[in-house]
């Protein structure tokens, strides 16, 4: 009977169409107070209130899960992997997993404990009914959690969009389940952000006429040395501070980028404060450690609202910039409008974390078949090549045609050596000849310059390798 009902649930998404799914921006909270020490003391007292409980917002769908449809609003996460909702056991929440309720439900006797950043969730997977992003449901495996360790979430669960999972764990993944039961083609996905209408949308199974724009980045995926390779990481090479279209401060890094939409930050490892904390400082920005115990979290506050700094990320081949209006959060403290940046410095970070306020700017395409990722804006100043990538090519054009100069004249060299030698041994040769025609056998004195004269001859048309040497050969072998 359950085969039967996967074979049906393949008919009915055989017809499918490709996916346009309006997501929610769902507000969260994240606690923070910026009454601690400046990194910069003259400053230390003109931001003294403290902010807590200040919203912003997350990427977030809804989904319902069981024969009854229980609602649940999660957070769209591409740095982790898989799905989970609360159980009844977690009480902190205001919608938690009820599997008696539903009919088609399962509990399977796996167990899953799985790490964030800042934290665990753990519990048992179950399996029963799904309705993710279609009008049709279909059978799936998730996490119901009885014990969570994290920071507290305004939202009702997570569906980690990670990359290629091992074979064995591939029912866990929401994205290869929609394709092994024919709802898609394929798993890619993108998010795109209208400014217009404030919308944003998750397009699955889908190449948007973005992506067939010339105006576009993207950089190949790698292996993540710090998560593992489930994660969507590329190679980063340079970070920089921009004000308008000039470039006032680029450092090289060569750090791991995740990509990560369940975080609302761009974050770097605070090893690079040194080289920009005099250049915010420059455009009236501060910092402040929002960090707890001894750990610091150092997030960039600023006051000319016309002159924030922006930022710009340099991949492999491309050069990347942030700085629109997602980029910033504005507080009014102390009767004056403060903008925080989403922009944070953590010790003991091992990579560079590229999170929501990314994905406003650019329309991302995660595209684990080809193993890239590739980037979309319609600000042409934007997406521009790298720099370094242009004079790479050039030096390797300018050492091709110099080789390539290098080795005619050689040969050319060569050619013209070999006759003018040929030549010149020829003409000694006639020479020789025509002295030892004339020479007359009168006495021994005539004869002994004959012979030398022959010998001088023989000689040179055997050491010089010339024609006559052949010859030369032949007629010892035949005596």
């Amino acid at each position: 009977m359950k085969n039967f009902s996967l074979i049906l649930i393949y008919f009915l998404f055989a017809t499918t169409e490709q996916l346009k799914i309006p997501m929610k921006l769902v507000k969260t909270r994240f606690r923070k107070n910026i009454n601690k020490k400046s990194s910069n003391s003259i400053d230390k007292n003109k931001i003294s209130k403290q902010i807590k409980d200040t919203a912003d917002y997350i990427f977030a769908i809804d989904i319902t899960l069981g024969s009854n449809k229980q609602p649940f609003t999660l957070l769209v996460d591409t740095g982790s992997e898989i799905v989970w909702v609360p159980g009844q056991k977690l009480d902190s929440f205001d919608k938690y997993f009820n599997p008696k309720s539903s009919s088609t439900s399962k509990k399977t006797s796996d167990a899953f404990h799985y790490e964030y950043a800042d934290g665990y969730v753990a519990g048992y997977y179950y399996y029963d009914q799904i309705n993710f992003m279609t009008d049709k449901s279909f059978y799936f495996t998730f996490g119901v959690a009885d014990k969570l360790d994290i920071i507290s979430l305004d939202f009702d669960g997570i569906v980690g969009l990670g990359r290629k999972y091992n074979i064995n764990k591939n029912k866990y993944s929401i994205l290869n389940t929609l394709k092994t039961n024919g709802a898609i083609a394929s798993t890619k996905f993108s998010f795109k952000y209208d400014y217009n209408t404030k919308g944003l949308t998750f397009y699955l199974d889908e190449i948007h006429e973005d992506f067939k724009n010339k105006n576009l980045a993207s950089c190949p995926l790698i292996d993540s040395e710090i998560y593992g390779t489930n994660l969507w990481a590329c190679e980063l090479f340079k970070v920089g501070i921009k004000s308008g279209n000039n470039i006032i401060k680029e450092i090289s890094i060569e750090y791991e980028g995740l990509f990560d939409t369940g975080t609302n930050n761009i974050i770097f490892p605070s090893e690079f404060l040194n080289d920009f904390e005099s250049t915010f400082t420059s455009f009236n920005c501060y910092l402040f450690d929002e960090g707890e115990n001894s750990e610091r979290m150092l997030a960039v506050y600023c006051r000319d609202k016309n002159n924030l700094p922006k930022i710009t990320i340099s991949l492999k081949s491309y050069k990347l910039t942030l700085g629109k209006e997602n980029f910033y959060n504005q507080y009014y403290i102390n009767k004056e409008n403060i903008y925080r940046l989403r922009l944070l410095f953590i010790d003991n970070m091992k990579q560079v974390i590229i999170g929501q306020n990314f994905f406003y700017e650019y329309h991302t395409l995660f595209d684990d078949s080809n193993d890239i990722l590739k980037f979309y804006n319609d600000d042409t100043e934007a997406v521009v090549k790298h720099e370094e990538s242009r004079s790479i090519k050039l030096w390797v054009l300018l050492t091709i045609i110099l080789g390539s100069v290098i080795f005619v004249g050689s040969v050319v060299f060569l050619i013209i050596y070999f006759f003018c030698c040929r030549k010149k041994n020829y003409n000694v040769l006639a020479k020789e000849l025509l002295e030892m025609s004339s020479i007359k056998k009168s006495d021994d004195n005539e004869e002994n310059i004959a012979e030398t004269s022959f010998n001088k001859i023989m000689n040179i048309a055997i050491s010089k390798k010339s024609p006559f040497k052949k010859i030369h050969k032949r007629n010892k072998n035949k005596n």
